[in-house]
Order: C-alpha cells, then sequence, then structure tokens
C-alpha cells in the first residue's frame, strides 16, 4: 500500500481484505486464545460498547501521518516502550517530571500528539469506554498500515495504569549496543522468546536515530581502527560523512534503502553486515537469531511473524477487569 493512500471503508473493511485474500495471516485473524497471565483481552472487544472505535481511530492516525509521516515510528516506539516498562497500560503516555517518558532514555519519543488525538476522537464517540492502552495498541497497528505494511487483529480489553516512573526505565529497556545474549535475556523476561525479539526488531524498517546511537560504531570502538570490524569500509565511510564525530544528535535512518517503507530491506540490511546499530547487526552473528533473520526477508513470514509478535507483546503484564482506570486523558490520570 502507498504511503499516502486511504483504504476506503476504512480499518474494518482493510483488515476484512486482508483475513479474506492473504492465506498467510489466517492464524492472525483467528481469535486470539487467552494464555495464561492474559485473560480478559479479546477480539472485538468493543463491539458493543464502542462499535467504530477503530474507524475512528484509524482516521485519526491517518490525518497525523498525512501531516508529519514520522508519527509512525514514533507510536511504534511509544507501544514497546510502553509494554516493556509496567506492562502496556500506557504509562509511557503520562506527563510529569517523575515519569517514563521524562526518563533520559525516553527523551526521543514522540507521537504523543497523534495518539492523544486518536484518544480524543473516541471520547467524542464513545467517552469514558476505551482505554488509552487500547487506543494506543490500535493505533501502532494502523501505522504500520500507513506505511505499506501488514494488518493483525488487536486484542481488546487493556485498562490504564495509574503509576509511571522514570526510576524503572534503565532496567527494563535496552540501549542499542547491546548485543543478542543481553537483549534476548531481557526479551524472555517479557515472555518473549528469540524469534519474537527478532520479528519485532523489524520494525526498525522505518524511523531514524541520532548518530549518538552509532558514534561508538565508528569513532570510538575498541579495535586500532577505532570502527566496528564488522561494518564494511565503504558502508562505515558513508555513515562517517552523515554521523560526524561532532554530529551526536544528527538523526540518521535506521534502514538506509527503504527508510519510509515497512518491508523487509531490514533483514537484507543485517544479512549484508548493513544493520545500522550494534543490536540489529549481532542478530547476524548469534546462531540463535541469524535463521530468523535470513526467514524474515521472506515478506510473507516477515507479515505474520511480526504480527503474532505484536499481538504477544501487547499482551504483557496488561491490566484488565477492574484494575486500573479507563482515562479520559492519556497525559494525565483521572
Amino acid at each position: 500500500m502507498a504511503m499516502n493512500s486511504r483504504p476506503l471503508g476504512g480499518i474494518s473493511s482493510l483488515t476484512a481484505l486482508f483475513c479474506a485474500t492473504a492465506t498467510i495471516l489466517s492464524l492472525i485473524c483467528a481469535p486470539v486464545a487467552a494464555r495464561s497471565g492474559y485473560t480478559g483481552l479479546q477480539n472485538g472487544f468493543y463491539s458493543r460498547s464502542c462499535p467504530d472505535v477503530e474507524k475512528i481511530i484509524y482516521e485519526s492516525m491517518y490525518e497525523s501521518f498525512k501531516k508529519d509521516n514520522s508519527v509512525a515510528p514514533g507510536v511504534l516506539r511509544l507501544a514497546y516502550h510502553d509494554c516493556f516498562v509496567r506492562g502496556c497500560d500506557a504509562s509511557v503516555l503520562l506527563a510529569g517530571s517523575n515519569t517514563e517518558r521524562a526518563n533520559l532514555i525516553n527523551t526521543g519519543l514522540h507521537g504523543f500528539p497523534a495518539v492523544e488525538a486518536a484518544k480524543a476522537a473516541v471520547e467524542k464517540a464513545c467517552p469514558g469506554v476505551v482505554s488509552c492502552a487500547d487506543v494506543l495498541q490500535y493505533a501502532v497497528r494502523d501505522t504500520v498500515i500507513l506505511t505499506g505494511g501488514q494488518s493483525w487483529t488487536v486484542p481488546a480489553g487493556r485498562r490504564d495504569g495509574r503509576v509511571s516512573l522514570s526510576s524503572e526505565v534503565p532496567e527494563n529497556l535496552m540501549t542499542p549496543d547491546k548485543k543478542v545474549p543481553v537483549l534476548l535475556q531481557a526479551f524472555q523476561k517479557k515472555g518473549l522468546n528469540a524469534a519474537q525479539m527478532v520479528a519485532l526488531a523489524g520494525s526498525h524498517t522505518i524511523g531514524k536515530a541520532p548518530c549518538l546511537t552509532i558514534d561508538n560504531r565508528l569513532w570510538t570502538y575498541d579495535s586500532p581502527s577505532k570502527v566496528d570490524p564488522t561494518l564494511p569500509a565503504s558502508f562505515a565511510k558513508t555513515l562517517k560523512k552523515k554521523c560526524p564525530a561532532a554530529g551526536l544528535t544528527t538523526p540518521i535512518d535506521l534502514e538506509v534503502v527503504t527508510p519510509t517503507k515497512f518491508d523487509t530491506q531490514y533483514y537484507k540490511n543485517i544479512k549484508n553486515s548493513l544493520g545500522l546499530l550494534t543490536s540489529d547487526q549481532s542478530m547476524w552473528e548469534d546462531s540463535r537469531t541469524k535463521g530468523e533473520v535470513v526467514s524474515n526477508i521472506n515478506s510473507h513470514t516477515f507479515s505474520s511473524n511480526f504480527a503474532k509478535a505484536m499481538i504477544a507483546m501487547s499482551k504483557i503484564d496488561v491490566l484488565t477487569g477492574n484494575s486500573g482506570e479507563i482515562r479520559r486523558v492519556c497525559s494525565v490520570v483521572n
């Protein structure tokens, strides 16, 4: 799907189209079975209480994306940073001097206004019904669609948390200089396996990162040349031009070939030693993840793997039933 296209009939028609025509998505479109610890989430959770919620959110995200396509990678990152700290409870959306979003690691997070706009649109139609946690999960699915990626069915029924602490961020979020052993341990603590980690890393097919994230690979690596030896010489030369030693805040595309398209080029780059981040390229060096990188080069395989991994991540430590609350505004508790 082209980045500026707008599916007719909103998200419901588009989801139906995927389910009807793509065999590879049959598992994604099927009902989600409850897993231990994740009871309370279900497909079509708002079918009676707010039947147009997905259409409303999609239309809002479309408008935000049309104004600024960086909304897509921004919201994707919000979802990851939300779910890995306190679970998928929209705690990352809470504003304040000591909240998660105030932590230095989260300084570059963006996409908040787009999520707030989607929530406001939902509130007009169904006040006090749909949680910010669910709005974020629907929104992240929609941003993938808007960048040419696949759809999936989002199980819902999450409630919003009332606590957000900056101090909890460092222990739960990994920095891009980490390699597979450390990364995999962090993902396993959240109930995710190596295959799911590699699939989720595919979100790096869009978006940018500050040059600071690769400074150690270009200028301060522990080698005679001070350059990461896994970088091809020509690629290192190109990156140095884009990221001079003094340009730590300069943004650089995470995937340099098709940086605004949700595709499998990210994995092709890793296979060719063109992964930008240490965390990306290390997946080719580790036997536990190398095969998954190869598998995800196939677009149908990646579509299925990414969707299922996103669903799995969206179930991490969720609040359901009477836990938490349904925030009226995502940045503040009721």
